[in-house]
C-alpha cells in the first residue's frame, strides 16, 4: 500500500472518529447526563458541571485528533519520519497524560462530594489508566519517529 493510500485511509479514520465524537459530546452526553439526573435528584446539581466536564474531555480529544491529522498529512507527503511527526507525538502525549490527570480530578471531585458509585468510579479509572498508556505509548512513538528522522538525516549526508 502506498504512502497516500495510507494517508487516506488514517484521514478517513479520523474524520470518522471526529464525527462520531461529535455526535457523542453534543447528542449522546446530554441525553445520558439528563436521564442520570432524573434517576438522581440528589445528584441532579451535577449536571451542567458535567456537561462542562465533558465538554472539556471533548476539546482534548479534539486536539489529539487534530495532531493526529497532522501526522496523517505527513505520511501522505512520504515524510513518515519527519520532526515534525514526533514533535506531534510528544503533543499527542502530553494531552492524553492531560486527560489521565482531568479523569483523575474527576474521580476525586465525585469522591469528595459522595457522587461517586463503586462502578463509575472504577470505570473512570479504567479510562484514565486507558490515557496514561496511550500518553506513555504516543511517548514512545515519538521518540522512535525522532530517532529515525535522526538516521535519516545522517544518512542522507553520506550519500
Amino acid at each position: 500500500m502506498k504512502q497516500t493510500e495510507v494517508s487516506k485511509w488514517l484521514k478517513t479514520i479520523t474524520i470518522l472518529t471526529g464525527a462520531a465524537g461529535l455526535f457523542f459530546f453534543c447528542v449522546v452526553m446530554p441525553v445520558m447526563a439528563r436521564d442520570i439526573a432524573g434517576m438522581y435528584p440528589q445528584a441532579a446539581w451535577l449536571l451542567w458541571p458535567g456537561m462542562i466536564y465533558g465538554w472539556g474531555i471533548g476539546v482534548i480529544c479534539y486536539a489529539i485528533l487534530w495532531q493526529f491529522w497532522r501526522v496523517c498529512v505527513e505520511i501522505g507527503r512520504d515524510n513518515s519520519f519527519s520532526a515534525e511527526n514526533a514533535k506531534s507525538f510528544a503533543v499527542i502525549s502530553r494531552l492524553a497524560a492531560l486527560m489521565a490527570a482531568v479523569w483523575f480530578a474527576g474521580v476525586v471531585f465525585l469522591a469528595v462530594v459522595h457522587c461517586l458509585g463503586p462502578a463509575f468510579g472504577i470505570f473512570m479509572i479504567l479510562i484514565a489508566f486507558i490515557c496514561i498508556v496511550a500518553a506513555v505509548l504516543s511517548a514512545a512513538l515519538s521518540h522512535l519517529v525522532y530517532k529515525s528522522y535522526e538516521m535519516r538525516q545522517e544518512n542522507e549526508l553520506t550519500i
